[in-house]
């Protein structure tokens, strides 16, 4: 009798998951972790016959999914490597072919393959190798699992992985490209190329690719998010793009810049793209802290001290990277964080803004001293804002890719919740 009920239990279960697989997904998850000793962000992937699991560096502004790991490539039963001249070569837009004569081949040495360059954001390593496509299993947001059969990679060098986060195999990548993570699940699986993103502090966060709906409260968040335009510069940034081309990172357009409800006195210049593709607002989550242009960075840290001693906030001695440091002892805190004067990054209208509270605007080095989480980059920055990881913590941003739209939600903080709560629906 017993038995009976487990075989029937079991063949509901098969058929039931045979049953989701068959329909359309709705959307993908991926979780995301946040590193604590390299404050990278990671997701796990799984890829090949055997569903060899990779934990991943996160790369917004990344080009395509990358990877070096012994367990995958003694296990590369389903590999294949893309052609020259093949429409996934065109669609990856490659750079060259290469030819290697090792018999059998293997992943990262076959003849006559689409190649391109891998980029390590953390060590400026490049590295030039073919592409290659296996299956790619991925779970929708109602838990079912599907595989996407030609997913485009490149199996790397080793040397590709110093300066990753130790738990991390590789780098897979969210940019402006067909072969972005979002890019070739959308196409896969009929999607819209939209993917949800909620950087954790602590905990896990999640990625949702394709859309919701997301779980309480996030749904009834996304409703109310401030909307402005994902911009392209003109000039690639990547340092293996040609001069011309249009760069996969996302950008906005930053008018100025207010500490309180004080409008920072700013060279406007900086804060546009020019001709060369110098300065702008990029997002990067392979920056851990928001990296500013020297003029830019002082006059924010000089409102910011001058705020901060109004609110009678004792200032201490700086701790590299940062600038300005303060006694904890004598800052309150919230739900948002330390109190301290607000930064805001004011978009196409004055009352269209992205507001950074203590949380997300101050660092805590030790148990006595908090410092201001922005960086001076120098004077000759290409980009003049790069906003980073800690400032990209705890708020709900949607990417419309194809229409170009960012969307985002206040610190969520100010909801009692944050991405470590974020899920689907």
């Amino acid at each position: 009798m017993v038995p009976s009920l487990v075989i029937t239990l079991f063949s509901f279960l098969v058929l039931f998951s045979l049953s989701n697989a068959a329909t359309k997904p709705k959307g993908f998850i991926f979780p995301i972790k946040k590193d604590s000793t390299s404050l990278q962000y990671y997701t796990t992937i799984q890829i090949g016959a055997n569903s060899t699991s990779l934990d991943v560096v996160v790369d917004l502004g990344g080009k395509f999914f990358w990877f070096n790991s012994a367990e995958y490539f003694s296990a590369a039963s389903t590999y294949r490597p893309i052609r020259c001249g093949t429409k996934l070569c065109r669609i990856a837009n490659g750079v060259g072919c290469v030819f290697c004569f090792l018999s059998p081949p293997v992943p990262g040495c076959t003849n006559n393959t689409c190649s391109d360059y891998a980029h390590n954001p953390f060590t400026g390593t490049l590295g030039y190798s073919g592409l290659g496509e296996d299956t790619f299993h991925v779970y929708a947001t109602n838990g079912a699992k599907y595989v996407s059969p030609h997913f485009p990679f490149q199996f790397s060098d080793p040397v590709l992985r110093e300066g990753l986060a130790t738990v991390t195999q590789g780098l897979i990548g969210l940019g402006r490209t067909n072969i972005a993570l979002q890019a070739q699940l959308a196409s896969s699986f009929k999607l819209r190329q939209k993917f949800a993103l909620c950087v954790p502090s602590s905990g896990d966060g999640n990625i949702i690719i394709g859309g919701g709906p997301y779980n309480a409260p996030f749904q009834k968040i996304s409703k109310s998010l401030f909307s402005t335009s994902l911009i392209r510069n003109p000039v690639a940034t990547w340092p293996n793009e040609k001069i011309g081309n249009l760069t996969v990172e996302y950008f906005i357009n930053v008018k100025s810049i207010r500490v309180g409800n004080k409008t920072l006195s700013l060279n406007a210049t900086l804060l546009s793209i020019d001709k060369n593709g110098n300065g702008g607002t990029n997002l990067r989550t392979v920056r851990p802290y928001t990296i500013l242009h020297t003029s830019i960075f002082r006059a924010l840290a000089n409102e910011f001290v001058k705020e901060a001693a109004a609110m009678n906030i004792k200032r201490v001695a700086s701790v590299a990277p940062f600038g300005a440091c303060f006694n904890s002892k004598t800052i309150a805190n919230s739900k948002t964080g330390p109190v301290v004067p607000t930064i805001d990054l004011v978009l196409q209208s004055k009352s269209v803004y992205w507001r950074f509270y203590g949380s997300n605007s101050m660092v805590k080095v030790n148990n006595d001293v908090l410092c201001l989480g922005f960086v001076d980059g120098g004077l000759d920055p290409i980009t003049s804002i790069s906003v980073g990881g800690h400032q990209l913590e705890n708020y709900l941003l949607e990417f419309e890719v194809t229409s170009s739209k960012l969307g985002f939600s206040p610190s969520l903080q100010l909801s009692d919740t944050s991405c470590s709560q974020f899920k689907a629906s």
